[in-house]
This record gives structure tokens, sequence and C-alpha cells, in this order.
């Protein structure tokens, strides 16, 4: 989501009061009117005169009682710059010299297809599109008809978008040529008379009266059924965004369930709730777009509201798959696997509780840079666009992180990213702001404030980013690199004292099966006996130096490295599952975050 972290200085058309500008070297009492106590109003179209008003000082211009007409141009209102980036106030009275200029708007024809790139929680108005998605290129085929704007057939320069939106709704317009960039319309493009910061209009701007960003969210203060009318000026001055309240919203229940994506690699085994996980709801369809490694296990857990009370729902597993869903994810355990690298899509029908996947071995995600940001020491929002380097996160393999940050009690934080390559960096083309909610919440040092991670146990912390999970872990820096609790849990093993592993997969935090940093400081390992067989499944469990509860982050076969000598006996997909009965030394690396497994001879 484009989310606006600063007020720049606004570019909107905005009557509330404000005096008329003085023209460029028109000081008071100059201009032939020295001590004449009248000052000149001209009224202009570009350089061309139009009219002249003699004004006494202290007293307002009239309006003239006719538009200027203007042959290709709709006359919008008068300006008190050349440039039509503000309301000229008839209201305020006249203390010098004053220009004033006639705003035309082009009746030009635009040629581009605007749409809305938005969030509800309510309605399933952006379902089909995503959570502020972006169709450009390739994606702009498979635009939905749902969020497109109407091209008027009598004005080629006017578009349409009419449907119901409710209370925290927010949205911007795009096009299909431009996406996110310039020319996205956001709040800096309403009508001035319509402005209004108050979260109770129909449609608000979240920030204050100092400015508005022209691409800032749209936020929506009261449910309703609106028309949208975007008037487009193809020679960019007054291209402006209206709207007309047409009665209530139609009701909708506050009894929902949302599926969210879960698995041993994307999000670690962890209930991630995020735009990234989430399938997005169309009816009693729900779809998710989302690239997977080959080989990684997941499943599709809900969340459901019951006369207001929010529980755990239904999952969605391999029993639900779609015959010819086969073809694409392996479907004989009880969770679902990725039978290779690339792009799935999975949709869901509630009603026939079927589970239907497509697959684009083509498609690869898209590549970013990440930046630090937020407020903390002498750092404020925004530092990081003026010095990328000094908060670029450091890449490895598709990880990326900041380390050695020191941050105090309410200090917060979030992570940026704009396409990979981007010089000039700007709320305007930043492509995703990543906050609490693709936190790995492993710790309470932590908590959510408005959606940034905000601080309550100060530190010094590293900040790790996985662009394939989209999670944010946050750990306590360490100049050793012992920084975690590594262990050991399964079925079928054996430790050195030879004491068998718990057949329930707890591993109850026992030193016998926490693995040890070795001597060069590079790597944890622990040795043990492995019992062939299909119920004899391990994984190894990672956390914070120290934890003495929760789940961990689950490390499964996915992540076998290539040193190893008895790789190739424990599986491919899932959990670690041994087909030769030996003694093995598991080592998990540290700089790689690889696991590799070695025959041990007596």
């Amino acid at each position: 989501m484009k989310k606006v972290q600063k007020l720049l200085i606004s570019a909107l058309c905005v009557a509330m009061g404000a005096s008329a500008l003085i023209a460029c070297g028109d000081d008071t009492g100059k201009g032939g009117n020295k001590g004449g106590g009248k000052y000149t109003v001209t009224f202009y179209d570009g350089t061309t005169v139009l009219s002249t008003q003699e004004v006494a000082k202290g007293e307002t211009a009239v309006k003239p009682a006719t538009n200027p007409d203007k042959q290709g141009y709709d006359f919008v209102r008068w300006c008190a710059t050349p440039t039509y980036s503000q309301v000229f106030d008839f209201n305020a009275p006249i203390t010098a010299n004053t220009k004033v200029y006639a705003g035309f708007r082009s009746t030009a024809p635009d040629d581009h297809t605007w749409y809305l790139a938005g969030k509800s929680s309510t309605s399933a108005l952006f379902a089909e599109s995503g959570d502020f998605k972006e169709f450009k290129g390739d994606d702009a085929d498979s635009l939905p008809a749902s969020i497109t704007l109407e091209k008027d057939q009598n004005k080629g320069n006017k578009f349409t978008f009419t449907a119901d939106f409710y209370v925290e709704d927010k949205f911007q317009i795009l096009n299909t040529v431009d996406g996110w960039g310039d020319k996205q319309i956001g709040y800096g493009y309403m009508t001035p008379e319509l402005y209004s910061t108050e979260n109770t209009a129909p449609f608000y701007f979240g920030g204050g009266l100092s400015g508005v960003n022209k691409t800032a969210d749209i936020l929506v203060g009261q449910s309703g059924n609106y028309t949208l009318t975007l008037m487009v000026d193809t020679e960019g001055k007054l291209t402006e965004l209206s709207y007309e309240r047409n009665g209530d919203a139609a009701e909708v229940s506050s009894d929902y369930t949302h599926y969210y994506i879960k698995g041993e690699n994307i999000t670690a085994w962890e209930d991630m709730y995020n735009d990234a996980t989430k399938m997005r709801q169309n009816g009693d369809k729900y779809t998710l777009e989302i690239y997977l490694k080959q080989n990684d296990q997941f499943m599709f857990i809900s969340k459901q509201s019951v006369d207001g009370q929010i529980t755990s729902g239904p999952n969605i597993k391999a029993d639900k798959l779609t015959e010819a869903s086969k073809a694409f994810v392996d479907g004989t355990n009880e969770n679902i696997t990725a039978k290779a690298a690339g792009t799935y899509t999975f949709v869901y029908d509630a009603t026939a509780e079927t589970l239907s996947v497509t697959f684009d071995a083509e498609k690869t995600p898209k590549q970013y840079d990440y930046y630090f940001d937020g407020k903390f020491g002498d750092v404020n929002w925004g530092d990081y666009q003026s010095d990328p380097d000094t908060f670029k996160l450091t890449a490895n393999n598709g990880v990326y992180t900041y380390t050695a940050v020191t941050l105090a009690a309410d200090d917060e934080i979030v992570i940026r990213s704009y396409d990979a390559g981007t010089e000039t960096l700007g709320w305007d083309n930043m492509a995703t702001t990543y906050n609490f909610e693709y936190l790995n919440k492993t710790s309470d040092a932590f908590v959510n404030n408005s959606g940034n991670i905000k601080v309550v146990t100060a530190g010094t912390y590293d900040v790790t980013f996985d662009s394939y999970s989209k999670m944010i872990k946050i750990t306590i820096h360490n100049d050793s690199p012992d920084i975690y609790d590594i262990y050991l849990k399964g079925a079928g093993l054996t430790n050195s004292a030879g004491t068998q592993s718990p057949t329930d997969w707890n591993h109850g935090f026992a030193e016998e099966w926490r693995m040890v940093l070795n001597s060069d400081e590079t790597a944890y390992e622990i040795t043990v006996t492995i019992t062939a067989g299909d119920g004899n499944r391990f994984g190894l469990a990672l956390y914070d130096k120290g934890a003495t509860s929760g789940n961990g982050s689950y490390i499964g076969v996915s992540a076998l490295g290539t040193d190893g000598d008895a790789n190739d006996k424990f599986g491919t997909s899932g959990d670690f599952t041994c087909t030769t009965t030996g003694k093995y030394k598991i080592v998990y690396t540290i700089a790689t975050g690889k696991v590799d497994i070695y025959t041990v001879t007596e």
C-alpha cells in the first residue's frame, strides 16, 4: 500500500479562506498606485489579458459575470497561479496589484484505462484485484471490470465509477500504462470544494491542513454508494476527482471468514495474517496468487468471525484438491507440496469446498531493494530517501539484513521496498511497506502501533527480512555468533546419550536435543542415530537464545545444503525422512541457513 508518511507541499487547489496570492514583483503601493489606495486586478488566460478591475485597498475583486470561452477547453475556475495550483479567493481583500488566471481544462480525449487500487476489510470491492495491486504490463490484461472506471461516450476525458464504499476503505486511481508513479490519482487531485481532513467526511485526507501529497490515499469516512468522476486534463494542469453520494451502502454482515497460506518455508509454519498471505474474496470464492519454491509444504488456515467472536476456522488441506490440480501440487500427504518453483494461483470454492490450482513456471517474483525506515535515535521518518546507502538492507541469497541498530522504548520502524535499481526514492514510487503484520512474533519486545513496529524493550537489534516468506525477524544483536537455540524435534531419533526422541515431537527444551555451536563458531551441530521408516520424521526448531516457550521457526528438508555426504538420504519435501538407518551429524550453518547431514562412522 502506498501509505504516505510525510506531508509534502500541496499542489491541491484549496479554497479555505487563504488570501489571494500577490503576483511576483507587484509589491504594495507599486505599479502606479502609490498612495492612491487602489489596485489593479488583471484577469488572464495565460499571458492574454481578458479584463481588468480597479479595486480599492482592502476591498474584494468581483467575480466576472460570465466565464471565458476557449475552443477545445472547458473553463473550470479562476485560479491564483498560472499553473492553476491554487483557487483564487474572491472573498480575500486586495492589498496589491493582483493577477488572476482562467483555469482551463483541455477537452482532448484521454486514452488511458483507469482503475481503482485499494483495500476494503468490509466488502469484496478489491477482492478480485488484490489489495492495492498494480495492473501494468502483462498484468493489465487481467484487469477486472469490477474496478475499472467507465469512459464517457460523449466526453472522452471523463471517467466514472459507481460502487458501495465503507468506512476505513482506502484507495487510489491508477492507469494501466503508468501504474504507481507520477500520474496516480490520490487525494491531492480532489476538487477543492470537496477537500476535507475530517474523518467523518465521505472521502477525506488523513493528514493535516499544512498540505496534502497528490498521491495520498483517499480514505472513506462515511459509508455509502458513491459515483466517482475523474476529469483528465491531457495537458496536466486540471486533472481532478470529484464524487457524489447516491445513498446508503448495502448492509454487510459483520461475520466473515478469511483464508491465509501457512507453510514450511513460506511462513516457517507461523500463522501470518497479512496481504502477502491472504486469499482475496469474491463472493464464495477465495483466490491467492503466490510464488512458491519447489517442495515447499503448506496448507491454508482460516480466521472466522461469528457473532463478533474471532476464532480459528477450518483448514484447507490436500483433501480439498481437485484432480486437475494434482498435476501441479502433490496431495498424497495431509499437507500440500509444490512440485516445482513458480507462480501458483489457488482458488478455494467455499460452497463446493474444493481447491483448484493453476501454475506458471515462467512467472517469477519481481526484484526489489529494501530500506530501513522509522523514528529512532536521531533518525526521522523518510531519512532513508536522502541517504539510501546508510539504510539499505544487505542482501544474502534472498535474505536482507540491517544489523546492530539501537532502539529505545517507543521507537517505531518499518521496512520499505522499491523496484531494484531505483535511484530516486520517494513516497510516490515506493513499492510496498512491510510492517507489524509481517513480523515473526516470537518476542513481546515489539507491539503494533497503527501498523508500525513499536519498541517495548530497548536494545541493540538485528533486523532480517526474508523476501520469499515476506517475514521480518528481529533478534538481539550479539557479537558472538551463538545467538540461537536450535533443537531437534521428531520421532525415530536416538541421541549420543542413548535417549530416544519423544513420539509427540516435543523436544521440551531439553539440553540433550539442543544443537551446539562448533569450535569455529560457524555452525550448530548435533550427532544422533536415526532409524529409517515412514513414521520416523524430524525437523529443526530455531529460537532466539534463551527462549523457553513457543514453537520456534521450523526448518525442514527444503533447507538442505549441498555439502553433506548424506543429504540425499533424507527426502525432498516436508520433514527430514531417513531412508537408511545410521549415525549422522546434523549441521546448521549460520551464514547460509542451510542444513547438511554427514555420515558418522565408528
